[in-house]
């Protein structure tokens, strides 16, 4: 197997938390709630405002929320029911923005196809439409509006698509979950993406500690032979983006450019599931399987509404186990961490974690002891404790020098780091001050 620098495997104590925290199911597990709290902020890109009003009656999958700019995504109903307000509702930022509250008439009324669309013999203009009417995101995270991505300029020059079903984040199971039990439809979309970019040859990328996913995408795939599935190192970030293309094409995306430069687009498989509902059914980014593990009762991965509360979840898991210490939304690298449960899931949530007090493993931070473990965890081959110093100096020019901007925020330097530094935060926020600086100097020239 290839490999990309830097990165991070779990030690033996924390393999041996990963399979106690490890969720394995067969049986699909929905849990609707009796209303959903639809944020606006769920995407990259330009803000949408809400088209509906209180009071008003919407069909599930309905538009509620939309912007007239090209990059942005639709917001959607993702139940019937009626408007019972529009207000500020704590967010995944530990702040509050514009939230629309449906209440849920359990009657899941909607307009979408019963019979298939035919994307094959289908304009690609006409696709991407669908795409973006389904306001399809980036579910592996980055929430990128994922008709930009089809909308390239040159469709010849895209050699290769790749679907990122590496999930390495510990404990989350989402997209493995996805892959096993609707690896034909990810499949689909992922043909139907490759149809968009004058059929580029496909690569699926999986952990090697998913067996069931690789089993299944390899089984759904076997009489296509534009389509491989690669299985790759359980080293994280290898579901980075950058980290993934290094090890399945032995490419370099270069500093500050994106994927399609070197000819890839990569998409990751629960995307691709979306893709293909709101290609093939007119059924918009509405739902997703998410991860509840922790230090719950019942770890489990459910099937639920955008919107649903991430507490209404961990009641769904049984409630809590021991004393609540951390709630993430998210995994416990790139997640973030909230001091609410009234925060709802959004098309960027794949896991809702809690840790108790004995197993929240953060500690008090201490000074730095130049162990040098964060630079060599660093996937970007960076200097994580040099920009963390600069950047608590306020040297920001240093941070600047030092390509605090190349930073993907995977959180491995803080993970390694023996005094418990807040690596990974402070050069996020050195990423941003370096960028803002920028931006203020160009008004100023």
């Amino acid at each position: 197997m290839r490999t990309f620098t830097g990165g991070i495997s779990l030690s033996p104590p924390l393999k041996m938390l990963k399979e106690k925290l490890m969720v394995k199911q067969d049986d699909v597990l929905t849990f609707s709630p009796t209303m959903v709290f639809i944020p606006l902020a769920q995407h990259i890109g330009a803000p949408v405002e809400p088209i509906v009003a209180v009071g008003d009656y919407v069909k599930q999958g309905q538009v509620i929320a939309e912007a007239d700019a090209f990059v942005s995504a639709k917001i959607h109903a993702s139940v019937s029911g009626n408007i019972v307000d529009i207000v500020d509702w704590p967010d995944q930022n530990n702040g509050e923005g514009t939230t629309i509250i449906i209440e849920n008439d359990f009657k899941y009324t909607n307009d979408f196809l019963t019979d298939a669309f035919d994307w094959s013999t289908a304009e690609n203009k006409e696709i991407i439409a669908k795409i973006q009417a389904g306001g399809i995101a980036g579910k592996g995270g980055a929430t990128f509006p994922t008709h930009v991505k089809f909308s390239v300029d040159e469709p010849n020059d895209i050699h290769t698509l790749i679907l990122n079903g590496s999930e390495c984040e510990p404990f989350l199971r989402s997209d493995a979950f996805l892959m096993q039990k609707e690896a034909q439809q990810i499949i689909t979309g992922a043909k139907i993406a490759q149809k968009l970019l004058a059929d580029p040859k496909i690569l699926i990328g999986i952990e090697d500690d998913k067996p069931l996913a690789i089993k299944a995408m390899t089984a759904a795939s076997a009489d296509d032979d534009t389509i491989e599935v690669v299985t790759v190192p359980t080293v994280y970030p290898t579901g980075g983006e950058k980290q993934l293309v290094e090890l399945l094409t032995d490419q370099e995306v270069p500093l500050g450019g994106l994927t399609a430069d070197i000819g890839i687009v990569l998409i990751n498989v629960a995307t691709s599931f979306a893709l293909a509902d709101a290609v093939c059914f007119d059924k918009p980014l509405i739902e997703r399987y998410t991860t509840v593990t922790g230090d719950v009762q019942k770890p489990c991965i459910v099937k639920n509404p955008l919107g649903t509360l991430a507490g209404e979840l961990i009641d769904f898991a049984g409630g809590f186990q021991g004393a609540p210490s951390k709630l993430i939304l998210g995994g416990p690298m790139m997640g973030k961490a909230v001091n609410t449960l009234k925060v709802p899931v959004t098309k960027g949530s794949n896991g809702v974690i809690i840790f108790n007090e004995e197993t929240d493993w953060l500690y008090k931070e201490n000074p730095c002891i130049r162990c040098n473990k964060c630079v060599e965890a660093c996937p970007m081959r960076l200097m994580p404790m040099e920009i963390d110093q600069f950047y608590r100096a306020g040297d920001y020019q240093k941070c600047e020098e030092l390509l605090a901007e190349a930073c993907i925020n995977c959180g491995a330097c803080t993970f390694v780091c023996p005094a418990k530094r807040s690596l990974a935060a402070n050069i996020t926020a050195a990423k941003s001050k370096v960028a803002q600086l920028r931006e203020e100097a160009k008004e100023s020239a």
